[in-house]
Parts: structure tokens; sequence; C-alpha cells
């Protein structure tokens, strides 16, 4: 079941109007991948009603929560914090970045804990992160870094309920639906809804596996370029 914030805000855009507005001067990321941000603009008009309906609810979430709090947090919660949520993580960084949304905090994590899918890191290093292994340990953490101007972000794979994550007052996003089956309830959360993806690592042994990757990371680039977009705009 669906926990919602108190929604006061809704964004209210015709889409004649949203894919009419181009980027203005959004921050720099590292130029392969400024290159590639810019061009999923063009894509934003192609994301499903019904995936562009829950995105834009956890818009209303976050224009709610900093409306009250000043600031928003959203937790990417997946099966093994290793795949889907990592990409959901580092591009809603990126995002929120590239558009200057600069008070929303995304952190991620899964039921269980494993090691990172290199295809997810080298889907990531494809489209233009920076990205360096930092430790060799049981569960390795990376530095992804996506501009000259701020410090990596740095990930690892940990469980939804790890000290590094928050503890309340956070929006949960679920992009598995074996996440969301075994988690059916959170402690401090006032917001829940689900964007699930479908999980790559299928293709793991393939000889595809990397395109099937690249295929999935796109698709979340371009779904939470168009949500940190239309943030930019309720304002």
């Amino acid at each position: 079941m669906k926990t919602f914030f108190p929604i006061l805000f809704v964004i209210t855009f015709l889409a004649s109007v949203v894919y009419a507005q181009k980027p203005d001067r959004p921050n720099k990321l590292y130029p392969i991948l400024f290159n590639y941000a810019r061009n999923l603009y063009k894509e934003y008009s192609s994301i499903p009603v019904e995936r562009r309906y829950i995105l834009d609810e956890i818009a209303n979430y976050v224009i709610g929560s900093t409306q009250f709090e000043g600031n928003a947090s959203l937790i990417i919660i997946g099966s093994n914090n290793a795949t889907r949520s990592i990409l959901v993580e580092s591009w809603a960084n990126a995002a929120a970045y590239y558009y200057g949304i600069h008070n929303v905090r995304i952190y991620s994590g899964g039921i269980n804990a494993t090691r990172i899918s290199k295809n997810s890191i080298l889907a990531l290093e494809e489209a233009g992160f920076i990205i360096y292994k930092t430790t060799e340990n049981q569960y390795p953490a990376y530095e992804i870094k996506y501009s000259y101007n701020l410090p990596p972000l740095i990930v690892r794979s940990k469980k939804y309920d790890d000290k590094a994550n928050p503890t309340k007052g956070y929006g949960a996003i679920f992009v598995c639906p074996n996440a969301d089956i075994n988690v059916p309830a959170l402690n401090g959360n006032n917001f829940r809804t689900s964007l699930y993806y479908y999980d790559p690592v299928a293709y793991d042994m393939s000889e595809d596996a990397l395109k099937q990757y690249l295929i999935r990371s796109k698709g979340i680039a371009t779904e939470m370029f168009y949500l940190f977009y239309m943030l930019k705009n309720a304002k």
C-alpha cells in the first residue's frame, strides 16, 4: 500500500508547454556526460503516460517536502542495491545538479547487500561518468563523479536501513517488485511509491549484456532527468 505525504502542490504543466521549453543554462557536467544529458531532453515525450504519472507524483512529494521542511530525501530501494537502484541514484544525482535542484538528497539501498554490478559501472562510464573503485572489501565502494564542481558521489551496496541512509522524513521509491513485496512496511518514511525497472542482470551471461545495461541506463536517465526538469519548472 502506498503512503502519501500531504500533497498541496500539484504540477499542472500541459505536455505541449513542458516539451516546448528547453533547458535554461543547465549546470555543467563532464563534457561527454553533458552532451548525453542534453540529448535526453527530446526523449522526455517518449516516457509512457503511466510512468510520467508516477514521476509527477514523486515531484509533488518533493515539492511538498521542500516547502514544509526546506529539503527532501529519497531512498531508492531494490533487491540487492547492485544494479537498478545504483543506476537510479547516480542518474538522479546528476540530473539534480544539471537542473540546479540543490535541496533534494538521493540515497539507495536494498533488502540485501552484495557487490555492485560491474556492468552497471561500465554503463555509467559509457555515458560519461568518471568512476573509481575506492575499496577492495566484500562490498567495494565507488566514487562516481559527474562534474568538476562537485565532490564525488560515494556508493556501495548496502541495505535500505543502513546507517548511511535517513531514518525518518524520507520518500521511498521501489525500483524492484521483489523488494516492494518483501518490505511491506518501512520505519520513518512519509511517502512510498513504485517505479519498477526491468533488471538487466538477466543478460549477464549473454554476449550483449553491456548493450542491455546501456539500454536500461538510458531509460533510467531519461526518467530521472524528466523528474528534475519538472521540479525545475515547478519553481
